[in-house]
Order: structure tokens, then C-alpha cells, then sequence
């Protein structure tokens, strides 16, 4: 269904959709010019005088600050809007999901690395390197700040969305496992199968007004933090039914 949408939609593709759709994941620096920026920036920094949802995430050392934000609200927020219907990112999304898409909320994520949350000190499912689903379905992230390799970088390995026997294997094999609940990532793996898959691992040390686009089906995890550092990024994704022959989704 995948390829039918494609060859229907995307005969032709550029080289950073080419590479997106190989590598499972780019990384763009300067996304936006350095006016459009400063102002999504800016509304990010001041994000507490928009109407939006706010919610509080605690998981394991890390406390997740975050404010959602649907379409009815962009309009009060032009250079999120802008970001949100900027034509390249747009092009490599229709691409990458092979349809043709809109955003419909986003998300305004502070990401805070703490020694104890709620006085437990707890493991993270995120720490570990996972993969969220089995077709292709896409993670917008666009950092407003620099992260550097304390602040616990978004750490993933391009080319491990491709078919292998080797994964094919670790599928199988995951499947099997009687310990898996609901709340578990598609599949998370160990050093031992991390090596087993003969990974390549890159850490998103990136400045800011840098986009990454990645396929949940890329292996990932959050990097090592210290005790008080923060991350911040713009944020939203998308999951599709993988079977539809549907082109547009009007969201």
C-alpha cells in the first residue's frame, strides 16, 4: 500500500526525501531564516501567554513540561504557523508518509533531567534503544536551543528502519517473549541484540534551529543527561493506518 501511494504521489523525490526515506531520519541545520526563528523562538519562550493544554510528565530522572497546542490556536501564533505549513518540511513528511498531510497540533516540550522524581529514583523506557512501531510513522522534532551531549541528546541509528534478516530474526524472536505488556515499545533491545544488529549510532548534538525528522521504526533512545540540564524542541508526529490507499489526510 506503501509503494502504490508512492509511485501515485512521489515519482520523483530530492535528495534529502531520498535520504530520508533511506535512512529513516535527517538532520537539517538552519531549518528556518535566522527572522523566522527568532520569532518561533520567541513564542516558544513565551509560550504561557497562549491558550493551549499543559501537562506535566514525569519518567523516571526526567520531567516532562509540556504544552499542546491544535490547529484552532495557530492563527494567534504566526510563526508557528508558519513552521507548521513551511513547504520543505511539509514535502518531506508527504514523502516520507507517502500522503499528503497538515499538522494538526504540536507540542512545546521542556525536558528536565532531576537526581529523583517523586522522591524515587525510577528507569526510563526511553533510556534504552526501542523501536515505537512496525510501518512507517514519523517524529517531528525542531530544537529551539542548543543541546549538547549532556543535556541528553535524542540518540538513533540511521538505516535500522530497513528490512534485514537480522531484524527479521530479532522480530520473530521479541514476539515470542511472554513478558511484553501493552505499555512496552514495539520492541526495546539490550547491548547484547544492540550488537547483534551491528547498529550505527548517532547522537543529536545539534544547534539550535536544527529540524530532525525520523521514522519511528529507526531504533532510538533518549542520551545520558546530567542532574539539572533541560532540552527544548517543537514537537509532533504522526500514525496512519499503514494499510490505507487513502492520499490525503485533511487533520
Amino acid at each position: 500500500c506503501f509503494n502504490i501511494r508512492s509511485k501515485k504521489l512521489f515519482s520523483k523525490l530530492t535528495k534529502e526525501e531520498k535520504s530520508l526515506r533511506e535512512d529513516g531520519v535527517i538532520v537539517i541545520h538552519n531549518f528556518l531564516p535566522q527572522n523566522d526563528f527568532e520569532g518561533l523562538q520567541k513564542e516558544f519562550d513565551n509560550q504561557k501567554n497562549y491558550e493551549g493544554t499543559e501537562s506535566i510528565i514525569e519518567d523516571g530522572d526526567s520531567v516532562w513540561s509540556r504544552k499542546k497546542f491544535s490547529k484552532k490556536y495557530f492563527e494567534k501564533m504566526p510563526f508557528t504557523k508558519k513552521f507548521l505549513t513551511n513547504e520543505k518540511l511539509l514535502n518531506l513528511l508527504n514523502s516520507a508518509e507517502s500522503r499528503q498531510l497538515s499538522v494538526p497540533a504540536v507540542w512545546f516540550d521542556t525536558v528536565s533531567y532531576e537526581k529523583r522524581v517523586s522522591g524515587i529514583q525510577n528507569s526510563s523506557n526511553v533510556e534504552t534503544f526501542h523501536s515505537d512501531i512496525s510501518f512507517p510513522s514519523h517524529k517531528v522534532f525542531f530544537l529551539t536551543h542548543d543541546v549538547k551531549s549532556e543535556d541528553g541528546p535524542l540518540t538513533f541509528c540511521p538505516g535500522s528502519n530497513k528490512f534485514s534478516i537480522r531484524r527479521l530474526w530479532l522480530e520473530y524472536k521479541k514476539s515470542n517473549e511472554k513478558n511484553r505488556t501493552e505499555k512496552d515499545p514495539f520492541y526495546t533491545i539490550n547491548k547484547k541484540e544492540e550488537s547483534f544488529l551491528k547498529l550505527n549510532i548517532t547522537k543529536g548534538i545539534v544547534p539550535k534551529n536544527t529540524l530532525i525528522l525520523m521514522n519511528g521504526t529507526v531504533f532510538h533512545k533518549r542520551g545520558s543527561a546530567i542532574t539539572g540540564a533541560k532540552r527544548s524542541m517543537i514537537f509532533t508526529q504522526f500514525r496512519f493506518n499503514p494499510f490505507s490507499l487513502e492520499i490525503k489526510h485533511n487533520v
